[in-house]
């Protein structure tokens, strides 16, 4: 599975989720100018999310061959979330920064219509609908785990063979790079 490149893992791991926090509350108090700079701050950030995960794909692996020698089911689980075990850090560091922005959404929304700023309250609170799809993407444990106490089987079975897959991939790129 591929590497990120070490500025991106720096810029979205350490100061995304406090950089959004802080513009929240900057837009929190100077609603007029700073409401737009954070709605494109976070346009910006998920369109290059957007971008990152198009170019992952969503094809899945072959099976059966070398190095992983994955199963067919193991791999259609890979190809169903194919950003999230291609770059396992850039998703965990960008669900953090999600999480961020959706708290902040919640927060700041509400506070703009009492500050009869509308049109930025909406646009932000419209934007909880990106950051639960991105979610859905980036953290499937979450989404499956939801699933499976529902009674989902499926995803009771993906929850099964998730950390036995983990073990697999570290495993093959151990081997593979040395």
């Amino acid at each position: 599975m591929a590497r990120p490149p070490d500025g991106t893992r720096k810029l979205v791991g350490g100061y995304g989720s406090v950089g959004v926090l802080l513009l929240a509350g900057w837009a929190a108090l100077s609603p007029q100018p700073m409401a737009w700079v954070y709605i494109g701050v976070l346009m910006a950030f998920e369109l290059w999310l957007a971008r990152r995960i198009k170019e992952a794909g969503r094809c899945a692996p072959a099976s059966n061959e070398a190095p992983y020698h994955f199963s067919g089911e193991e791999a259609a689980f890979i190809g169903r979330y194919r950003f999230y075990f291609t770059y396992p850090s850039i998703a965990h560091h960008s669900a953090s920064v999600l999480a961020a922005i959706g708290l902040s959404t919640l927060l700041l929304a509400p506070w703009l219509t009492y500050k009869h700023v509308f049109l930025p309250a909406a646009i932000i609170g419209m934007n909880l609908f990106a950051v639960a799809r991105f979610t859905k993407i980036l953290s499937p444990l979450l989404t499956l785990r939801i699933a499976a106490s529902r009674g989902d089987r499926e995803a009771l079975r993906m929850l099964e063979i998730h950390e036995p897959l983990w073990a697999k991939i570290r495993a093959a790129n151990v081997e593979e790079s040395s």
